[in-house]
């Protein structure tokens, strides 16, 4: 029947002599569902053409049978409590699985709806069943395509976030809440993921959101780093895309998060290792020789100064010769805390290698300062060590080398310091010497 089959039916109906029970019989015999009557007993009262059609049989022959006749006991013992429910009074609806009489099983929409009640008991019900196995195939594919998605979303290595145009969540992947350090997804849904991100070190993500939100770019990415409130430094990459609509319209945004925080933590472990002694844990030849070329630069720009102090230990190599390397990396080690602990915080140390030592001062220089922080030095670097037990000593002798009034060349200035040092060393060690036209007091 199609759908305005019923209203031309009632437009004739008015036109003719058609009784009531004639145009019962028409709308039943041309209804594409089928339809039935069941009293209490579960005897069947009255049944369509298209009902009886599908038990291969015509009405006359269904009427008076019962639905354990027509289902049998194992098949009716599955939709009883939906029949007892319907005995009861209420209207219930429900999907079944069933074999239609060319062989397929087709998916259809039960219907039963009780009988007026006759002094308070229910004579029977009305059952009707509609086609409706397109959509429920439809909608099983569907249901397990978004089954998938779920379980592809909650497996994934990702954090995975969907948000709508405001940046509501939608839906938080359990990764994201452990990545994140929030509570339960319960508690997610609905809010606003700028307020979840208020603790990020960075606007690059915020920004990057925006630019979705906007409609400027489809898809994306951005970086944050951020502490969780048990203290964790967390580094993570966004992967960024916006879902439109036919006019164009953001309507969700998803995001998956990839925690970097070990790429990073090793990339500052190779940067660190490639900018430090390892043994001391100073700068290095290469890290101290970029600073210094830095610092030359900015006293030339701003008319400022900087001056080295180039450290030689004196008597570590008896140390070293007769008490084993081991001892030695461990006076070494004792040199550059005590180097550490003489210089003021932001002067720069390094060790060139060896027991060569170099401290750079590019702020407030000094004939006084350099004085001051190269005898601290000295005296820092007389006092006894305890090494396994072991009373050891070694000395210092210190050369200095400042621009201006000297040359503010890298290489140039560390060669003039290094000089100024041999020049301490043959005038008896422990000593402070100053390059050629050293500086003046001020």
């Amino acid at each position: 029947m199609t759908p305005d089959e019923p209203e031309r039916l009632l437009r004739r109906a008015r036109h003719t002599d058609w009784s009531k029970e004639e145009l019962l019989e028409l709308i039943t015999k041309s209804a594409g569902a089928t339809l039935a009557a069941v009293d209490r007993g579960l005897q069947m009262v009255y049944v369509n053409e298209e009902y009886a059609r599908w038990f291969g049989s015509t009405p006359e022959r269904l009427v008076g049978k019962t639905l354990v006749d027509l289902y049998g006991e194992n098949d009716c013992a599955r939709f009883m409590p939906f029949v007892e429910r319907v005995l009861g009074g209420e209207r219930v609806q429900y999907q079944r699985l069933l074999r239609t009489p060319y062989g397929f099983d087709e998916w259809r929409t039960i219907c039963l709806t009780p009988w007026p009640a006759r002094n308070g008991v229910i004579d029977g019900f009305i059952t009707t069943a509609l086609d409706v196995h397109e959509l429920q195939v439809t909608m099983n594919a569907l249901r397990a395509a978004n089954q998938r998605l779920s379980s592809h979303m909650e497996n994934s290595p990702l954090a995975v976030m969907e948000m709508d145009q405001d940046l509501r969540l939608l839906h938080c992947s359990q990764r994201a809440v452990q990545l994140m350090g929030w509570l339960p997804v319960a508690h997610l849904e609905g809010r606003s993921l700028t307020q979840l991100l208020g603790h990020t070190s960075d606007e690059g993500l915020h920004e990057a959101l925006q630019r979705l939100q906007e409609g400027q770019e489809a898809q994306n990415r951005a970086e944050t780093s951020f502490t969780r409130e048990d203290g964790s430094e967390v580094h993570c990459e966004w992967f960024n895309s916006a879902l439109t609509d036919a006019e164009g319209r953001v309507t969700s945004i998803m995001a998956l998060v990839q925690d970097v925080s070990a790429k990073i933590q090793i990339a500052r472990q190779q940067q660190y290792l490639a900018n430090h002694d390892s043994l001391t844990g100073l700068y290095n030849r290469a890290a101290f020789h970029s600073r210094l070329e830095q610092s030359l630069a900015r006293a030339r720009q701003n008319a400022g100064s900087v001056a080295l102090l180039f450290i030689d230990l004196d008597g570590f190599k008896r140390v070293n010769d007769t008490e084993g390397h081991r001892t030695g990396d461990e006076v070494l080690r004792t040199v550059a805390q005590r180097l550490a602990s003489m210089v003021r915080a932001g002067d720069t140390i390094a060790r060139l290698g060896g027991d060569e030592f170099l401290v750079m001062l590019d702020r407030e220089v000094t004939r006084d300062v350099t004085d001051g922080i190269g005898q601290r030095i000295i005296d820092a670097l007389q006092e006894p060590m305890w090494v396994q037990g072991r009373e050891l000593r070694v000395g210092a002798s210190i050369g200095v080398a400042v621009h201006p009034p000297l040359e503010g060349e890298t290489d140039a200035l560390m060669n003039r310091a290094d000089q100024a040092m041999y020049s301490a060393k043959r005038a008896g060690k422990g000593r402070l010497h100053y390059a050629e036209r050293a500086l003046q007091q001020t």
